[in-house]
C-alpha cells in the first residue's frame, strides 16, 4: 500500500514537471523576422516570379540602434523562382531569422503579373496558416517592387503607408477573404490601383523621392486583371461595398457650381425577379455638406439645393453604372451580385452558375439609385 502511494506521488511530481517545461517546439521571437508586406512581379524570364519581402530591422527601431543615423528601419529582400514557394525558399536560405507571416497586412502585385494571373500567389496564401485573410491586396502600374521604395513621410515604413491607404477607406479596400470567395464562386472583384512617381519633397530637403498615389481600381476575373477604372468609378464601387468613408462631389447646374462632401454613406443591393429573370437594385445613400457654391447668394434657395442634390445623384449613379458596365464588358461580376442571387434565389443561381460569366456580359440587368441628402448649407441646417 505504501509503495502504491509513493508511486502515485511520484507520478504527480513528474506530470507537474512536464507542464513546466515550456514550449519546446516554438521559435524564440529574437530568431524571427516579421514580414510586413509582400511584393510580387513578373520575372524577366517566361514563367518566373520576382518576389520581394519587406521586414523591420529591430536593431534600427530605436535611437540607440546600431544601424547608425539616417538608416532605414526596414529591409527589402528579393528572389526569383518558378513559383512563390521556390522564391520563398531562396529568401529564407539567405536570412539569419525564421520568416513569420503573422504581421503581414499588404500584398502588392505588379500590373504585368496581375494580368497574367495571381492564382499562384493566392493559392500559396490560402495554404499558409499564419497568413491573415484580412490582409489587403493592391495592384500597381509598373512593378510592385518600386512601391517598396516610396518615401514614408507620415509613417515609419512603406508597408505602413499602404496599410493606411486601405484602412482610411478613401478609395477602395480589398481583402484576401473577398478575393478567395470571388474565386470559389467564379465571380470578379475590384482592387485598388496604385501608381508611383518621382516628386520633390520639402520634408526630404527638397530632394526627389518616390511617391505613391491611388489612381483608380483594377478589375479582376478568374484571378486575372482584365481592365482598370477611374477614381470616381472606384469610389462608387467602394460605396456599394460599404467600404467608403467620405466622398467629395463637384457638380454644375444651370445656375451654380457646387462642391459637397458626402458622409454617413450606406448601400443596399437587392435582387428581384422580373419576368423570371434576376434584376438587381443597387441603392446608395448618404448625407452631405455643401463646401462651396457659386454664386453664393443662391445657396439659401430651396430649389437650388434640390437641383444640386439631383446633379450629385446623377453623377454618382452614372459613375457606378459605368464601373459595372466596364466589368460586364470583361465578363467580371465585380460587385459579386451572384452571391446575392444565391442567397435570394438558390435554385436560379444553380441554373445560372455554370454560365454566369456569359450571363453577366450579355443579360445582367440592374439599376443604380443614389439618394444624397444635403444636411448642411454652410453653417446652417438644411430644409
Amino acid at each position: 500500500m505504501k509503495t502504491l502511494m509513493n508511486t502515485s506521488k511520484m507520478s504527480v511530481v513528474l506530470i507537474c514537471a512536464l507542464l513546466c517545461t515550456g514550449c519546446w517546439s516554438k521559435v524564440e521571437i529574437n530568431e524571427r523576422t516579421f514580414i510586413t508586406a509582400m511584393y510580387v512581379d513578373k520575372g524577366k524570364k517566361p514563367g518566373e516570379i520576382d518576389l520581394s519581402l519587406s521586414m523591420p530591422l529591430p536593431n534600427r527601431l530605436s535611437p540607440q540602434g546600431t544601424g547608425g543615423p539616417g538608416k532605414n528601419p526596414y529591409a527589402l529582400v528579393s528572389a526569383t523562382g518558378s513559383t512563390i514557394g521556390d522564391a520563398m525558399e531562396k529568401i529564407q536560405t539567405d536570412l539569419t531569422r525564421k520568416i513569420s507571416w503573422g504581421h503581414t497586412r499588404v500584398v502588392v502585385f505588379g500590373e504585368a503579373y496581375a494580368r497574367e494571373g495571381i492564382q499562384d500567389t493566392m493559392e500559396w496564401i490560402s495554404r499558409e496558416p499564419l497568413f491573415h485573410l484580412s490582409s489587403y491586396i493592391m495592384v500597381v502600374k509598373g512593378r510592385a517592387r518600386d512601391v517598396a521604395d516610396l518615401t514614408p513621410v507620415f509613417e515609419e515604413t512603406p508597408s505602413d503607408v499602404l496599410r493606411e491607404f486601405a484602412t482610411q477607406e478613401n478609395m477602395l479596400k480589398t481583402q484576401m477573404v473577398s478575393v478567395l470567395s470571388a474565386d470559389k464562386m467564379n465571380q470578379g472583384f475590384a482592387a485598388p490601383l496604385l501608381e508611383t512617381r518621382g516628386a520633390t519633397m520639402t520634408s526630404e530637403n527638397d530632394t526627389r523621392k518616390r511617391w505613391a498615389s491611388q489612381v483608380g481600381g483594377a478589375l479582376f476575373k478568374q484571378m486575372k486583371m482584365v481592365d482598370s477604372i477611374s477614381p470616381d468609378e472606384t469610389r462608387t464601387i467602394a460605396w456599394a461595398n460599404r467600404k467608403l468613408d467620405t466622398l467629395a462631389v463637384s457638380v454644375e447646374t444651370e445656375d451654380e457650381k457646387a462642391s459637397l462632401t458626402v458622409y454617413n454613406t450606406s448601400s443596399k443591393i437587392k435582387v428581384r425577379l422580373v419576368n423570371g429573370h434576376p434584376f438587381f437594385d443597387i441603392t446608395l445613400r448618404g448625407q452631405a455638406e455643401l463646401n462651396s457654391v457659386i454664386p453664393i447668394l443662391k445657396v439659401k434657395d430651396t430649389v437650388s439645393v434640390k437641383q444640386i442634390e439631383q446633379k450629385a445623384n446623377e453623377k454618382v449613379s452614372a459613375s457606378l453604372t459605368q464601373a459595372i458596365r466596364a466589368g460586364q464588358h470583361k465578363k467580371a461580376d465585380i460587385l459579386m451580385l451572384g452571391y446575392r442571387l444565391e442567397w435570394a434565389y438558390p435554385r436560379i443561381w444553380e441554373q445560372l452558375r455554370p454560365v454566369w460569366n456569359d450571363y453577366v456580359k450579355n443579360e445582367l440587368k440592374f439599376q443604380v439609385h443614389a439618394h444624397i441628402n444635403i444636411q448642411f448649407v454652410g453653417s446652417e441646417s438644411s430644409f
